[in-house]
């Protein structure tokens, strides 16, 4: 069960990250790294913020 919930919060940021950080600047080269970047880190904070309210409210009920 520990690893479903480790790869609930892991793989959401890590598809982030490849998307932002590797993807994004292969296919579009005239936005700046840190535009993707700061992409990357609000996209990871609200996935996170949102797969704990998730969790707490839905998931902790059949752990």
């Amino acid at each position: 069960m520990i690893g479903y919930i480790l790869l609930f919060f892991v793989g959401g940021p890590l598809i982030f990250a490849i998307g932002n950080l590797v993807l994004g600047p292969l296919f579009n080269r005239r936005i700046p790294m840190r535009v993707h970047f700061r992409s990357f880190i609000v996209a990871t904070v609200i996935y996170l913020i949102l797969a704990g309210l998730f969790y707490y409210f839905i998931l902790s009920h059949y752990a």
